[in-house]
């Protein structure tokens, strides 16, 4: 077997189980192009998060109040240290007086809010990522059966100069489709990082509440 045939048998290996797991996936509810260990949920629940206040009253309240908004969007990304995201907490919770409990509910669904979103946005992208990767593993596996009808020796030049062409573009391709396996192990993990952010902030907003 040619080197490009293995390739091709792995590729395809690949490519088989992965529709066997959408085939599962959709058989079960699931999306069938979700492709990561962690099991796909739509949206992180307040239940799941918080153990404040109800947040259903709170709606998208937070969004009239201009302080809770910006601070919503400042600790809800990822680019904010969570040490700092604690202080910033517990800057707002000193100063609002009465309205503290309401107030950091609001702050906390802004927050929740907000990482929804994002969640939402990466599984999306997730999604298609790994619609990609499939059809380049059937496009590489397609490259390694042409291959295989190219004779390996004695063509003629026509046959040749296509066999080094495909050659060269089953490496490349091979090489992205393996970069990309790579990168999407870490891509997998960032809904699971955003959930654990909004418990972290959840019980950190939360710890600030008046009893």
């Amino acid at each position: 077997m040619h080197w490009h045939s293995r390739i091709a048998l792995a590729l395809f290996v690949a490519v088989l189980g992965s529709a066997e797991a959408r085939s599962a996936g959709a058989a079960n509810g699931q999306d069938p192009d979700w492709p990561c260990i962690q099991r796909k949920v739509s949206e992180i629940s307040s239940a799941q998060v918080w153990n404040g206040p109800p947040l259903d009253t709170a709606g998208d309240a937070w969004r009239d109040d201009s302080a809770v908004a910006e601070l919503a969007g400042a600790i809800a990304s990822r680019r904010t240290e969570m040490a700092d995201a604690k202080g910033k907490i517990a800057d707002f919770a000193a100063v609002t007086g009465a309205d503290r409990n309401r107030r950091l509910t609001l702050l906390f669904a802004g927050v929740l809010a907000s990482i929804n979103a994002e969640r939402s946005s990466i599984m999306a992208g997730i999604g298609r990522y790994a619609r990609r990767q499939h059809a380049l593993a059937e496009k590489i596996a397609g490259e390694a059966a042409e291959l295989d009808r190219l004779p390996a020796q004695g063509g003629t030049a026509d046959e040749n100069t296509r066999r080094q062409d495909l050659t060269e573009t089953q490496e490349w391709d091979t090489r992205i489709f393996r970069e990309r396996e790579r990168s999407l192990r870490y891509v997998c993990e960032l809904p699971t990082l955003l959930e654990q952010r909004a418990f972290a902030l959840g019980k950190e907003i939360g710890g600030q509440l008046r009893k």
